[in-house]
């Protein structure tokens, strides 16, 4: 296996089939799973399972009936189930592009970094789907804060903040990480010392469904 992409659900049942289906087209070509981790109070697990059966690509299930550590520990789950060191993480409401996967994978195979964090803020990427003037200033003043906080770290990072990045697990250790909640690039980043390279990317209107950040998430 090439790649393990690894989504975080909870409550995303009507988006499984079309981001399975996109990325499976966006991954020709490339020896690509779908790791779901799935929280969900709905019938996620059950649409995962039924996509599954007819999936062109492996598509795993894991769900958790105890949810530690957010969106963030469900993250953590999927890395150590990966069959593929090199993972990519993306969110389950198609806000994250798949067709964009393949610029993630062409940068890594490079061979001069260790993370590739698709931004909203780098070259022409855009954050259209921040839905509201308070989602959008929450997002881009915990930006600021972070990269005040993190200096070092962050240098060169201008979307710590994304859920949409790919990493090589092999540089982690997982049981240093304390996932709380939904960033949790931004604790590999401040944790960790890795080379890191960025592609833009346009963060998409939800699909279906509704958003599971808030004001006091941020």
């Amino acid at each position: 296996m090439d790649l393990s992409i690894v989504v975080p659900t909870y409550n995303e049942a009507p988006n499984i089939a079309e981001l399975v289906t996109r990325v499976a087209s966006a991954t020709s070509g490339i020896r690509a799973e779908v790791v779901f981790v799935d929280d969900s109070t709905d019938g996620t697990a059950d649409e995962i399972r039924r996509v599954a059966a007819e999936a062109v690509i492996p598509v795993r299930l894991i769900h958790r009936d105890i949810p530690t550590g957010g969106l963030g520990g469900a993250v953590m789950v999927g890395f150590d189930a990966a069959a593929s060191d090199i993972c990519i993480v993306m969110d389950g409401d198609l806000q994250h592009p798949p067709e964009d996967i393949p610029r993630l994978w062409r940068r890594y195979v490079v061979g001069d970094v260790d993370v590739v964090v698709a931004s909203r803020y780098s070259g022409e990427g855009t954050n259209g789907g921040l839905a509201g003037a308070s989602r959008i200033a929450v997002s881009k003043s915990a930006t600021l804060l972070t990269k005040a906080m993190f200096p070092g770290r962050l240098k060169g990072v201008t979307d710590p903040m994304t859920g949409f990045f790919l990493i090589d697990r092999r540089l982690l250790d997982l049981s240093t990480l304390k996932p709380r909640g939904f960033k949790i690039l931004l604790e590999i980043l401040a944790r960790t010392n890795l080379r890191v390279a960025e592609v833009p990317f346009d963060f998409a209107d939800r699909n279906a469904g509704e958003s599971k950040a808030s004001f006091r998430q941020g």
